[in-house]
């Protein structure tokens, strides 16, 4: 088996994979996006603020600003006024390139298990394989990756029927309380 991500998706050349993916603030702040819409959840200045990109460096306000006007203005994110205080605004993807996005999501998702599970088989020990287990994501956002996967399949379900699509099931999700 070989790296199963170096193929190239569907949307590489896509203008929201370009523009999101093309610099490590964007990255970062495209990630902050995919963790909160998996919750359920819009994206606030606050969240962005404690956004970090390579280096563990937190976002700046002003770069926040430029690159949320930029998005906006490209057709990639809409804004809306919360609703419990006016004064603030909250972004999210705009619904014209989620079901790129999800698709994307779903792609690298199965690269990363075909490429993990490859190399823990072929090359590690025990001892390497628990410390593995135990360096992984953080469990926010293995809840939030299995909620927004949940909630695409009962969608395609909803649009296209059981039937349709056998493979394409939800996700049991227990909230951790």
């Amino acid at each position: 088996m070989s790296h199963y991500s170096r193929g190239q998706h569907y949307y590489i050349k896509s203008d929201w994979y370009v523009w999101f993916l093309g610099n490590s603030s964007r990255y970062s702040i495209f990630h902050t996006f995919l963790w909160k819409y998996g919750n359920g959840e819009m994206v606030s200045y606050t969240d962005l603020t404690q956004t970090e990109k390579i280096g563990s460096v937190k976002l700046k306000i002003d770069s926040i600003k430029s690159t949320i006007r930029e998005g906006l203005a490209l057709g990639f994110i809409e804004a809306y006024k919360a609703e419990n205080d006016k004064r603030v605004t909250m972004y999210t993807f705009s619904p014209d390139i989620l079901d790129e996005i999800t698709d994307y999501c779903f792609m690298m998702r199965r690269n990363r298990m075909w490429e993990s599970a490859s190399f823990i088989s072929n090359h590690s020990s025990e001892s390497i394989n628990s410390k593995l287990a135990q360096a992984g994501m953080k469990k926010e956002w293995i809840d939030s990756i299995n909620n927004f996967i949940a909630k695409f399949a009962l969608t395609v379900q909803t649009k296209f029927g059981k039937n349709q699509l056998p493979n394409v099931i939800p996700i049991n999700i227990q909230k951790s309380k």
